[in-house]
């Protein structure tokens, strides 16, 4: 992946956590959970701007959980010449077509 991590590829902990379904309020970096660095996540205005429109109470340093139906709102809101952006959401959208059929929600873990 160019944007995302597995938990054995992550350096430390500036990352937000993409968890399979509702968070249990326990687990943290699950190793089938992907995670994007803060930066990462800030470099791409595209996507973090789409994000906070999509979900105003996304919360960076908290839960927040995110339904399949906010999902597809985000990737729609990404300007269309964002690539990179579009790439990072395209990255995800892979990784969560399971997670939705499973869990029907994902939750991000922030800082």
């Amino acid at each position: 992946m160019k944007y995302f991590v597995t938990d054995s590829e992550r350096t430390s902990t500036n990352y937000h956590e993409f968890f399979k379904g509702k968070w249990d309020g326990v687990t943290f970096w699950k190793e089938d959970s992907i995670s994007l660095d803060d930066n990462v996540l800030y470099a791409n205005k595209g996507f973090e701007e789409a994000l906070v429109t999509i979900v105003p109470e996304f919360d960076p340093f908290g839960e927040t959980e995110t339904s399949l139906e906010q999902w597809i709102q985000i990737g729609k809101a990404i300007p269309a010449d964002d690539r990179d952006s579009l790439e990072m959401f395209q990255e995800a959208d892979a990784w969560l077509t399971n997670v939705f059929r499973e869990y029907g929600c994902f939750t991000i873990l922030g800082l």
